[in-house]
């Protein structure tokens, strides 16, 4: 097939299609534009000043559905550990996306789930709640979950 400006057109508007139909199989979710405190924790003078920004990425491997709200949870819960060894004891002004790949192009069947969450580290004499901001915002794919792999 020789390039001429016709073919690379055409293949530009296939490449476009299958890049739309590739992320069909994606299922994203976030928490909100802006970050988000617990509102226990949001009143004026509940936690300190002083923050310390925290973020991690996680990827998990899961097969025959995903739970983001469990998964969430786990990254939540590392980030919180993490944030307990600055010496504070709260997340505030949190925010998460959550991307599902689906196994279209996989044979075996797994999901892979891409987390993104980020928070400041604080202290205060409130206890922290111990889960995610907007849960109810979190998709995920019905299914018993197993997780096969984490990858940090």
């Amino acid at each position: 097939m020789p390039l001429s400006v016709s073919n690379v057109a055409n293949l530009f508007v296939k490449m476009r299609r299958h890049r739309a139909r590739a992320k069909a199989h994606h299922i994203e979710s976030a928490s909100g534009d802006a970050p988000q405190t617990h509102p226990g924790l949001d009143a004026s003078g509940a936690a300190s000043p002083e923050r310390i920004p925290l973020e991690r990425n996680e990827t998990f491997v899961c097969r025959d559905g995903v739970d983001a709200t469990k998964l969430l949870r786990a990254v939540r819960g590392a980030l919180y550990e993490k944030a307990q060894t600055f010496g504070a004891n709260v997340l505030v002004d949190e925010r998460w996306t959550c991307t599902i790949c689906g196994p279209r192009h996989r044979s075996d069947g797994t999901f892979r789930v891409y987390i993104h969450y980020s928070a400041n580290a604080a202290r205060s004499d409130r206890r922290d709640p111990q889960r995610p901001v907007a849960l109810d915002k979190a998709r995920g794919v019905p299914g018993l979950m197993t997780i096969v792999n984490r990858l940090d």
